[in-house]
């Protein structure tokens, strides 16, 4: 009863104060001309030689508060010895459109060392010809990687919400910004 009057009260509010797309462009645009945010804004990533870039998790969230009556959830759907399954929804509370994504944890790390008394339960060469073991995750080292894959989630889900207009606006207003404080402080740019 207590969860179905929550989700009805999140409906009937997002129905009292509709979204404006204008505003949520002003308030998203504002915030690209922040140089702070700007420089968080845009990821980069190195993926078979080349660099992939586009729009982070810091931006999506900042999209998400310009939108506003949005929702985003996580719910642990499975927990055992081996592995967890997270299931992450964004909805948009006007559309009653939503993005769910279940995630699998393995609950296993990968480590260059072995801490006296830890045990391997395998191992493998990485990119840089390095030898790294798999290990038992601790509780810390999970929810570290449980929140990284739900902030992922979380990222493209909130991306597909946002109208690609207002999203490629709004990118180009990030790299204007940066490129814009690099101009007026080049030495700090350099550093």
């Amino acid at each position: 009863v207590q969860a179905r009057a929550a989700v009805e009260a999140r409906y009937k509010m997002a129905l009292m104060r509709p979204r404006s797309w204008d505003e949520v462009r002003v308030r998203l645009l504002a915030a690209c001309r922040r140089p702070g945010f700007a420089e968080t804004a845009r990821y980069a990533k190195p993926v078979g030689g080349k660099s992939v870039e586009g729009p982070s998790i810091r931006f999506a969230e900042e999209a998400l508060r310009a939108m506003g009556n949005a929702y985003v959830e996580t719910l642990v759907v499975f927990d055992d010895d081996e592995r967890r399954i997270v299931r992450v929804t964004v909805t948009d509370l006007e559309a009653n459109l939503s993005y769910p994504h279940d995630i699998t944890l393995r609950k296993t790390v990968e480590r260059r060392r072995l801490k006296d008394g830890q045990r391997s339960l395998g191992e493998r060469v990485n990119s840089y010809g390095d030898t790294v073991y798999l290990v038992e995750a601790t509780e810390d080292d999970l929810l570290t990687k449980q929140a990284a894959h739900v902030s992922k989630v979380i990222r493209t889900a909130a991306l597909r919400l946002l109208p690609s207009d207002i999203l490629e606006e709004a990118m180009e207003q990030v790299l204007e910004t940066v490129r814009n404080r690099d101009a007026k402080d080049p030495d700090a740019a350099r550093k």
